[in-house]
């Protein structure tokens, strides 16, 4: 079986995150992880791969 997983950076839940005085983001200092219910998705794709010797693919745009 082939699973495809999508992920999405974000920002640390635990970040600090500031607007400039243009009404912009501040990432300066801040990191950026995978979504929390991505890492989900991918954790459960390894768990059927592993099941039906099968593939995961995974993409992040």
């Amino acid at each position: 079986m082939k699973v495809v997983v999508f992920t999405k950076q974000t920002f640390d839940t635990e970040a600090k995150i500031t607007i400039d005085n243009q009404g912009k983001i501040n990432r300066e200092g801040v990191s950026l992880i995978m979504n929390p219910y991505d890492e989900f998705a991918v954790e459960e794709a390894l768990r059927i791969k592993e099941k039906t010797k099968g593939e995961v693919t995974v993409v992040s745009v």
